[in-house]
């Protein structure tokens, strides 16, 4: 064989090889998205529960096609996947193309607010009058945001996930570790210590409810956002195969009105971003509200024009 026969016979293989490379990576990458699509299939969907179906045409919102916002519920109800129960927690959760920023705004479950058809109520009390559709309208006539869907969360998916990812690191205050050894009398979480732990979900579940400390339910809420960061921080470095794994203990713990082709957009978006950082605030935010007791309720009752103004800013303004 001459040097020239071996040069083009050299082209030849090279080409070769990377054509069937190629046809071999594009043959898994859709063996792995039909795995994804079939997990996501394992969602609970409620028929006629939508926001998108919100009537939402005499409020004022503030929109941005690079802005998505995610409605993020936390539930103590058990049994089926109704609009009943009671709301626990809630968070509007954020991909913001525009800045290349994950965000996480936590919603006091306490704040004194017009509920649309009810009048003044607590915040949480909206789930348990309209489920997630009068959140929406709640959100969206109290604060002008625009939000594209949902995801009620059962809290036994907490601790599936933590447990599943190998735990959390979380470091303890004294007075946080003080208050779960008086509170919890026998389980793991007499083993944890003041300091920084890995919890397992039984833990961390125990850690995110702890309103009893100075701060109260501001406290049990950023407590939240902290195990949803240590969450998502363990995730990112997850094999494909282990978040399919992971997605598949999930899935039957959660309701959406997301489709499978917005999940896995929104998922490929999250990637393409290259963080592991959520940014975060809490509404309302600080020196703007009045404790109150209202109808032997205690109760925050927010100055609006201030936090709406914090709320829009952060999710459509936030790093200009």
């Amino acid at each position: 064989m001459t040097r020239k026969q071996r040069k083009r016979f050299l082209y030849k293989f090279t080409f070769i090889f990377l054509l069937l490379l190629s046809a071999a990576t594009g043959f898994l990458l859709a063996e792995a998205k039909i795995r994804v699509y079939g997990v996501l299939d394992g969602l609970n969907r409620e028929d006629g529960v939508s926001l998108s179906s919100v009537d939402l045409e005499d409020v004022d919102l503030v929109e941005d096609n690079r802005i998505i916002n995610i409605l993020l519920v936390g539930s103590d109800k058990r049994a089926t996947w109704t609009q009943t129960g009671r709301s626990d927690s809630a968070m509007i959760a954020t991909l913001d193309l525009k800045h290349k920023k994950l965000k996480l705004t936590s919603l006091m479950r306490d704040m004194y607010l017009t509920i649309p058809g009810y009048g003044e109520n607590r915040f949480n009390a909206a789930y348990s009058f309209g489920g997630v559709s009068l959140m929406y309208e709640t959100i969206a006539s109290n604060f002008g945001i625009r939000l594209d869907g949902y995801a009620v969360v059962d809290f036994s998916a907490f601790k599936k996930v933590i447990n599943t990812i190998g735990g959390v690191k979380i470091t303890l205050t004294d007075e946080e570790y003080q208050y779960l050894t008086t509170a919890y009398k026998k389980g793991s979480v007499l083993d944890l210590q003041p300091g920084t732990n890995v919890m397992n979900g039984t833990q961390a579940l125990a850690y995110t409810r702890i309103r009893q400390d100075a701060q109260g339910d501001f406290g049990r809420t950023e407590r939240q956002r902290k195990v949803l960061q240590a969450i998502f921080t363990e995730a990112k470095s997850l094999s494909l195969s282990e978040l399919i794994e992971l997605a598949e203990e999930l899935m039957p713990c959660i309701s959406t009105d997301l489709s499978n082709d917005q999940i896995m957009s929104y998922m490929q978006s999250v990637l393409m971003l290259g963080t592991t950082e959520i940014d975060q605030m809490r509404i309302p935010v600080d020196n703007s509200y009045e404790q109150r007791r209202i109808n032997n309720k205690a109760v925050l009752v927010p100055e609006m024009e201030t936090n709406v103004n914090a709320l829009q800013d952060f999710i459509y303004n936030y790093g200009d």
